[in-house]
């Protein structure tokens, strides 16, 4: 299990770097906040969900069209 406060390297391995994880992890922290539904089961917090979101599969580069 990830931990919200450090970078799950499996969760860069599946966006391809940082900067575009930070980017995607925020504008679905954003979504999430405004009312869309998870596409997981509550991890803990929305950070720890978005993350779990990436390590599995659910959202990926897609997202960043949506940036």
């Amino acid at each position: 299990m990830s931990n919200s406060r450090n970078t799950s390297e499996l969760a860069v391995e599946q966006i391809g770097n940082r900067y575009d994880l930070v980017l995607i992890m925020s504008k679905r922290v954003r979504e999430l906040k405004s009312g869309h539904r998870s596409k997981i089961t509550d991890a803990g917090g929305i950070t720890a969900t978005v993350q779990m979101e990436v390590e599995q599969g659910h959202i990926g580069r897609e997202y960043l069209k949506k940036v």
